[in-house]
C-alpha cells in the first residue's frame, strides 16, 4: 500500500517527530509549491518513498533519502537529488507551516546546498514531542506487540514468507543468503574479472536494498552462472549467524569505515585504468559496510590493501565477467575503453576543450564508479560531442589560430592545473568524511545532539584555499611565452605560499591526528602544491 501524502496540520506533526530520529523522505517538485509531494515515514526504505512519490507527483524530478531535524533546520541526506532541492523543498514546507531552514548533504556527508534565513518561532511546532504524544504510544505498543508475535511464531512467519515468495518473487533475505555464498568465489577471483565480478556483486546489493528484488535475482544468478565457469563453485549457504555473535561482532563497522577512508588518498594517487577499478571496488566496499555485511567489507578492504595495482585475468575469467556484468555496465565499459585513447590523444595535440573534455571524462567514470552506469554512459556522449569537435577544429582557420596560440610546453602547467583541482575536491570530501565521523560519534553521547549542526564549520578552514592559483593556471596557460607568463608564474608562486602558510595553521597542523577517521589533508595538499611548483620552474 503506498503511504499517504499528508498536507497542513497532519503533515507539520509527522514532520515534527524528525526531532526524535531521522525520517524516510521522498519528494517530487510541483509547479507551485502546494503541489509538491512529499512521504515521510519511520521505517520504510528512502528508495521505494521516492518511487512512491515520484508516481504521486506530477514532475520528472524527484528526491529521497533521510531527514533529521537540528534546531531550525531540516537536515536531508539524500540518495538521490536535484538541483535547488532545498529551495524547492523549503517553499513545500513553508506551504505547510513548517519554519524550517533547509541544508542538503550527500551520502557521503558533504552538503551540496542550503537555503537559511532567520525564522520566526513556532511555538506549536516546538510543543510537538515536548510531551508524549497518545497516537506514539499507540503506536509503540502496537509495534511491540508485533514484535512479541513474530518472536512467539517465526516458524509460521517463515512459512507464510516462503509461500509469498513463490506467489510474488524472489524474497531480499534468500537473495542475500545466495549473494553470502558466492561472494568468496568472487573475492578469489584475481584482474579485471575479478574487478568486473565485484562490481556486479556490489551492485546487487544495491539492487536488494534498494528493494528491486526481480533484477537483484537476475544480478545474483548471472554472478553464480559466472563463478561455475570460473570452475570455483561457491559452498553451500551457510545459516546467518545469530544476533550478538561473535563473527559479527569481531569486525567493528567504524575500523573498517576508518579503513577504508585510509585508502583514498593511495589509490587517488595511482595513475590509469588500474585507479579507476580501485575506486570502484572500494565503493563496493562502502556498500558492504552499509548493507551490514562486515566480514564481506573486511575482505574487500583486505584485498584492496594488499595488491592495489595487480592486473590480469585468464581469458575464460573475462568471458566469464563479461556474462555476470549488467548490460549498462558492458556498454560503458566498451565506451570508456573507446574514449580513452582518444582523450590521451586530443591530450596530446592540444586540440579542443581540453578542460572541458577532462571535467565530463571524469564525471562520466565518477558516475561509474557509483554504478550509475545509465547517466555514466550520457555524459560519455558529451565526451564523444567534445572530442568531435575538437576533430572537426583542425581543419578550420580559427582552430588553427587557437592552437598556435597555444605554447608548445604548457602540458606541464595544464596536468598539474587539473591535479590540484582534484585535490581541492579531495579536501572537501576528506572534510566530509571528518565531519560525518565527528557527527556519529557525538550522537552516541548524551549532551552533544547539536553537535551535527555546528560541525559544518569545518569547511569554512577550506575557504582561504579557494580558486585562485587554477585561476591563475588556465591564464598562464593562454599566455604566450615572455613577459606575461612569467609575471603569472609570479603570482601562482605567491599563491602557493599563501596556501601553504594556511596549511601550516594550528588546525591544518593537527587534523590529520584528529581521532576520529583517517586523513592526509595536510600531506596530500602540499605534494599536490610541490608538483605545481615543480610546474612552475620548467
Amino acid at each position: 500500500m503506498a503511504t499517504e501524502a499528508l498536507k497542513g496540520a497532519p503533515f507539520k506533526k509527522l514532520m515534527s517527530k524528525a526531532k526524535k530520529a531521522p525520517l524516510s523522505f521522498g519528494f517530487v517538485p510541483g509547479k507551485k509549491p502546494e503541489d509538491c509531494v512529499m512521504l515521510l515515514h519511520k521505517k520504510r526504505s528512502p528508495t521505494l518513498l521516492g518511487k512512491e512519490a515520484k508516481a504521486q507527483g506530477d514532475g520528472s524530478k524527484f528526491a529521497f533519502g533521510t531527514v533529521k531535524i537540528n534546531g531550525k533546520v531540516a537536515e536531508l541526506t539524500c540518495g538521490r537529488h536535484f538541483g535547488q532541492l532545498a529551495k524547492q523543498c523549503k517553499r513545500f514546507l513553508r506551504t505547510n507551516k513548517v519554519m524550517l531552514n533547509v541544508v542538503i548533504f550527500d551520502e557521503s556527508g558533504q552538503q551540496i546546498e542550503s537555503d537559511i534565513e532567520d525564522l520566526p518561532d513556532d511555538p506549536e511546532f516546538d510543543a510537538f514531542g515536548a510531551e508524549e504524544d497518545p497516537d506514539d504510544i499507540a503506536e509503540q505498543e502496537e509495534e511491540q506487540a508485533e514484535d512479541e508475535q513474530q518472536a512467539e511464531a517465526p516458524q509460521q512467519g517463515e512459512d507464510e514468507q516462503e509461500e509469498a515468495q513463490g506467489e510474488d518473487g524472489p524474497d531480499a533475505g534468500q537473495l542475500a543468503q545466495r549473494l553470502k555464498a558466492v561472494q568468496p568465489a568472487v573475492m578469489a577471483a584475481q584482474g579485471d574479472a575479478g574487478d568486473k565480478l565485484k562490481k556486479v556483486m556490489g551492485m546487487a546489493v544495491q539492487l536488494i536494498k534498494a528493494g528491486d528484488l526481480a533484477k537483484a535475482d537476475q544480478t545474483v544468478t548471472a554472478l553464480e552462472s559466472a563463478v561455475a565457469k570460473l570452475g570455483n563453485a561457491p559452498p553451500p549457504a551457510q545459516e546467518q549467524p545469530a544476533a550478538g555473535s561473535t563473527d559479527e561482532n569481531a569486525i567493528d563497522a567504524k575500523a573498517l569505515i576508518a579503513r577504508a577512508n585510509a585508502l583514498k588518498q593511495p589509490i587517488s594517487a595511482i595513475q590509469g585504468p588500474a585507479r579507476d577499478k580501485l575506486i570502484a571496488a572500494l565503493g563496493n566496499a562502502a556498500q558492504l559496510i552499509k548493507s551490514g555485511d562486515l566480514s564481506g567489507a573486511d575482505v574487500m578492504l583486505g584485498k584492496i590493501e594488499a595488491a592495489v595495482a595487480k592486473t590480469g585475468g585468464t581469458s575464460s575469467q573475462e568471458k566469464a565477467a563479461s556474462d555476470a556484468m549488467p548490460p549498462e555496465a558492458a556498454k560503458w565499459l566498451a565506451a570508456e575503453g573507446k574514449l580513452a585513447p582518444l582523450v590521451d590523444k586530443a591530450m596530446q595535440e592540444k586540440k579542443g576543450d581540453l578542460d572541458g573534455i577532462n571535467r565530463a571524462f571524469a564525471y562520466a567514470r565518477e558516475l561509474a564508479a557509483d554504478g550509475a552506469y545509465d547517466r555514466a554512459l550520457a555524459a560519455a556522449g558529451k565526451v564523444a560531442q567534445l572530442l568531435k569537435e575538437a576533430a572537426a577544429a583542425t581543419t578550420s582557420a580559427a582552430a588553427q589560430e587557437a592552437r598556435e596560440s597555444i605554447p608548445d610546453n604548457v602540458v606541464p602547467f595544464v596536468q598539474s592545473r587539473l591535479a590540484w583541482i582534484n585535490t581541492r575536491k579531495a579536501l572537501e570530501q576528506q572534510i566530509a568524511g571528518l565531519k560525518s565521523a565527528i557527527d556519529q560519534a557525538a550522537a552516541e553521547i548524551e549532551g552533544l545532539e547539536d553537535v551535527a549542526s555546528q560541525s559544518g564549520k569545518l569547511f569554512d578552514y577550506l575557504r582561504e584555499i579557494d580558486t585562485d592559483l587554477e585561476d591563475t593556471l588556465e591564464k598562464l596557460v593562454e599566455a604566450p611565452d615572455g613577459e606575461a607568463r612569467e609575471t603569472l608564474k609570479s603570482q601562482a608562486r605567491k599563491i602557493i605560499l599563501s596556501y601553504q602558510g594556511v596549511l601550516d595553521s594550528p588546525f591544518f597542523m593537527d587534523v590529520d591526528q584528529n581521532g576520529f577517521v583517517n586523513t592526509n589533508i595536510r600531506g596530500s595538499a602540499l605534494d599536490s602544491l610541490g608538483k605545481v611548483s615543480e610546474a612552475l620552474a620548467s
